[in-house]
């Protein structure tokens, strides 16, 4: 036993395992943008918006290890948030490797959070987001569509109980307001999903802001 084992390393030593990369293709290329739109939720012009804000922290100063390009690392992302699909799944759809596609997500989500604290705000002038509103229904008066939606995660190991909903399954209950142009003004999202959705309002910053004028 002891002869095969030194054997095996002997020949680990000196077999060379070619790696094999895959054929990355540009979606955005062989897709219409409805397909684009289904797959990502996203419009491709949308999609490259994106890219654009986030190229300068995704670009690598090196190709060692042969990292994903910054347009192939939003498209994987987006496509998780999208599904919900394994990175397997997403991997064989790409071209990519699933721990690839894990660094991705891991990496392009950071990156959104943090500037999505910078550019998810209130407008401090209310008149345009009132009359953009009144032009769609002849609505007076609004400055925001406001609804909860629920975000599935994995169970948490404290307070289990809490993050079951209504429909029986693990999530966030996360509150978000949007302009007429489907623009997030607003999001809230730290709630348990058995948490009502007039909770979470009542006890939101943005309450007490219109509580206040």
């Amino acid at each position: 036993m002891a002869e095969i084992r030194r054997r095996i390393r002997q020949l680990r030593r000196v077999v060379r395992i070619e790696r094999v990369f895959q054929d990355r293709l540009n979606p955005l290329e062989v897709l219409s943008d409805e397909e684009i739109f289904r797959r990502y939720r996203f419009r491709s012009r949308t999609v490259m918006d994106i890219v654009e804000v986030l190229f300068p922290f995704l670009e690598r100063p090196t190709k060692r290890s042969s990292p994903l390009p910054p347009l192939l690392s939003v498209l994987v992302t987006l496509y998780f948030l999208a599904s919900g699909a394994h990175y397997v799944v997403i991997g064989d759809v790409h071209g990519v490797s699933a721990p690839s596609i894990c660094r991705s997500v891991n990496c392009v989500v950071k990156l959104l959070a943090r500037m999505g604290v910078h550019r998810i705000k209130f407008p401090r002038l209310l008149g345009d987001t009132k009359a953009k509103f009144y032009s769609i229904a002849g609505f007076p008066n609004v400055i925001g569509v406001i609804d909860c939606t629920h975000v599935k995660v994995l169970a948490p190991r404290e307070y289990e109980a809490d993050y079951v909903n209504r429909k029986g399954y693990h999530s966030l209950n996360v509150q978000m307001v949007c302009d007429s142009g489907y623009r997030f003004l607003n999001v809230v999202a730290k709630w348990p999903g058995s948490v009502h959705d007039a909770r979470i309002f009542r006890n939101s910053l943005l309450c007490q802001h219109l509580k206040n004028g």
